[in-house]
């Protein structure tokens, strides 16, 4: 992140250019004032008023077109952040959301779009302007020491007490911010879970315990608002009472004759000038206090490091194998020492007991999650040696809850790339579901909803399986591809797995279901992590026969 930041030097150095131009053009205003209290006053002359007030004002547009330039330039900046971090973003997220040990970390669009705004918007930049405030007070001095001292008094105790509310309203609205944030994912979990909600009757439930959390949400926000309306009463009293000092003291040392009347004014509006960045300051301090937490989660949970260009590989012909497979989660062992191997073409069906480790050991032949130990190989070159993207257009891969993203079936099925309709038909022949894909309202050109909800779950999952054999993947793995399947959906599977053999595509398939296990080329039993039973399907199914013939047979004596 720091090397992003670091290309972004051009447009401080220009910001701080403009910014520079801005506030030397600034000083033609207290100049005019001098010179016209002084001198036009006392001399009449309307032609020298009429010419200082006609550059005063091209002096002022110039200002204005210099404050413009600038804004331009922070809006240049801001969208050359969302263009360097976005892809980082996205891709911190994604593995963020896949990985084996997740932070959770879902904001990360939020946080970008927060730094973005407070960068156009120029509410962190105001910075800049503060090392004009020891050039102004440098002037002040000048004009008069005891001026000069006084402005620095006033500009000390402004300063100190906007410090202290800085750090006192940054703790709360960082409280407020983290439990509204955790007050939304509840919320999220809730429609998520809008069936169970509404079928058990348990909303008035929901809705209390949302009004609670939000109550306590309102009592952190409310009390940090307060603060700083407070904080803020104070300051502007303080910026008051500062100028009046000013104005106070010039009269006096006019009266001694030591300054002049336009003096006076003048160092009443460079005092009013050098409050500017405080008072951006206090009126932007929410924003640049969310802008500034956005920016340290973004560095925390987002990396930004550019990853080696790894070597293309040849097209594999579908070789699979894992040697001594080992996942652990959260320091609990899931697999252990897991080995099999396939020809390409071949078949594999892996079954056994729910949370046995089916799942994770899917995830971690396809390379989502990274196992602890052994090697997982495509055509001998490990998976984790393959380009990312390169290796994805060689996979298929059904979920064991398969979700579609919203967009039109077409664009589901080509895993949102650019629509070969050549490619997406041909997958959902392959998948055997073509003809269901037509009897929909548009075809393939039906939109699926934000939850994938108008459509049946059996629909969803065909049209995933359609997704998962696009563009004649290698190597297809089928996390119980059964599980919302009607009868008719079953025999579209079946001619799918068909399909695929005769496509000579090597395949993987996790089922408990016997009519899709006897067509298997090899057998994988997997009990509490480990390979239970490995070998071909009809010696593994005999095997299994075997055992079964003698329990069964004491449980008819038992009985």
């Amino acid at each position: 992140m720091q090397t992003i930041i670091k290309s972004w030097f051009k447009y401080f150095i220009f910001v701080g250019l403009f910014g520079v131009c801005i506030n030397l053009i600034y000083l033609a205003i207290p100049v005019y004032m001098m010179v016209v209290y002084d001198r036009v006053l006392f001399s009449f002359s309307r032609a020298t008023l009429y010419a200082l007030s006609v550059g005063v004002l091209i002096s002022l547009i110039g200002m204005g077109l210099m404050d413009y330039l600038r804004m331009l330039i922070l809006g240049q900046a801001g969208n050359n952040l969302v263009q360097k971090m976005m892809p980082f973003v996205v891709k911190s997220m994604q593995a963020d959301a896949a990985g084996t040990t997740g932070h959770g970390y879902n904001r990360g669009l939020y946080d970008l779009e927060l730094l973005k705004d407070a960068v156009v918007h120029g509410h962190i930049f105001y910075i800049l302007d503060l090392p004009w405030v020891l050039i102004y007070l440098g002037i002040l001095y000048i004009m008069h020491p005891l001026v000069g001292v006084v402005a620095i008094a006033g500009v000390f105790l402004v300063a100190l007490f906007q410090i202290l509310l800085r750090k006192l309203a940054k703790k709360r609205y960082m409280v407020a911010d983290v439990a509204f944030q955790a007050n939304a994912d509840f919320a999220g979990t809730c429609l998520k879970h809008a069936g169970i909600v509404s079928g058990m009757g348990m909303l008035p439930d929901v809705m209390e315990t949302y009004r609670d959390r939000y109550q306590k949400i309102l009592a952190e926000r409310s009390g940090a608002d307060a603060y700083q309306a407070f904080a803020g009463a104070v300051l502007r009293l303080l910026h008051v009472m500062s100028l009046a000092a000013v104005f106070g003291v010039g009269a006096f040392v006019f009266f001694r004759d030591e300054i002049t009347v336009g003096v006076i004014f003048a160092s009443v509006i460079i005092l009013a000038r050098l409050f500017y960045p405080f008072e951006r300051s206090l009126s932007d301090m929410k924003i640049s206090i969310e802008a500034m937490a956005a920016y340290k989660r973004l560095k925390q949970f987002v990396d930004t490091r550019k990853q080696k260009k790894k070597l293309s590989l040849p097209e594999p012909a579908g070789k699979f194998d894992a040697q001594a497979v080992t996942l652990a989660l959260n320091s609990r062992t899931i697999l252990h020492n897991i080995s099999f191997a396939l020809e390409p073409g071949e078949t594999l069906g892996i079954f056994g007991p729910s949370s046995s480790g089916k799942t994770s050991l899917c995830k971690v032949l396809l390379g989502i999650w990274p196992a602890l130990a052994g090697k997982v190989r495509l055509d001998g070159a490990e998976i984790a040696h393959w380009p990312r993207d390169e290796f994805g257009t060689y996979v298929g891969y059904l979920p064991q809850e398969p979700e579609l993203f919203p967009a039109s079936v077409a664009q589901n099925i080509s895993r949102l790339r650019k629509v070969d309709s050549e490619k997406v038909v041909k997958a959902a022949q392959k998948a055997g579901v073509h003809q269901m894909i037509l009897k929909l309202p548009q075809g393939y050109d039906t939109k699926i909803d934000r939850t994938g909800k108008n459509l049946a779950a059996g629909q969803r999952q065909l049209i995933s399986m359609a997704r998962a054999l696009y563009d004649d993947p290698k190597f297809v793995v089928l996390d119980e591809p059964h599980t919302h399947l009607d009868e008719l959906g079953l025999r579209m599977l079946l001619v799918a797995l068909n399909n695929l053999k005769q496509e000579k595509i090597t395949t993987i398939v996790v089922t408990d279901r016997p009519n899709l296990l006897v067509n298997m080329d090899k057998l994988l039993v997997i009990k509490e992590g480990q390979v239970a039973m490995y070998g071909p399907g009809k010696e593994v199914l005999s095997q299994l026969a075997n055992k079964q013939q003698p329990q069964q047979a004491a449980g008819a004596a038992g009985v």
